[in-house]
């Protein structure tokens, strides 16, 4: 599996950004999918949460401000390009201030960058906003190693966000 380094990804990144498109086509697919389940009769519309590693943790914490989930998981949300984007950090941090869900950041501790992490707990513990942070053992050889925690370590994480989710999407 080849990684793209926060370098190489910085011109994406910077577009993307700069047009916009976590906060309209991917956060608009995301809300779009919510009400799309919330309208089935087979789900409890009061237990859906939202998950994401890297940009889906981003997604994560943007949906948590809007769509009225039940909790939201942010796996390494931010990570590979947190230091290079001051617009991002500004969008993710005003997001946490308004979420109407608790929130569960977590990471290993050999990702990019833990900042966004622990800033986006903090400042949620700072407005008084429900979150829970937790940096785990390293994963792998190298911080791309550490960003895959999220859907490879599964075995790891598993207990601590599964009982998140029952302490948060209850009926």
């Amino acid at each position: 599996m080849s990684y793209i380094s926060p370098k190489e990804a910085d011109p994406f990144l910077q577009l993307f950004i700069t047009t916009g498109a976590q906060e309209t086509d991917h956060l608009d697919d995301q809300l779009a999918a919510l009400a799309w389940l919330r309208r089935q009769n087979f789900v409890q519309p009061n237990r859906i949460a939202v998950a994401g590693n890297s940009f889906g943790g981003i997604e994560t914490v943007l949906g948590v401000e809007r769509g009225g989930y039940c909790a939201g998981i942010d796996s390494a949300g931010g990570a590979q390009s947190w230091a290079q984007a001051p617009e991002l950090q500004s969008l993710m941090t005003r997001a946490v201030r308004n979420a109407t869900a608790p929130i569960f950041f977590f990471q290993a501790a050999n990702d990019f960058d833990l900042s966004p992490s622990k800033t986006l707990s903090a400042e949620m513990n700072k407005v008084g906003k429900t979150c829970k942070l937790k940096i785990y053992p390293a994963y792998g050889d190298s911080s791309g190693d550490g960003h895959t925690f999220g859907y490879f370590g599964s075995d790891v994480w598993a207990d601590d966000v599964f009982g998140f989710l029952n302490q948060y999407c209850t009926k």
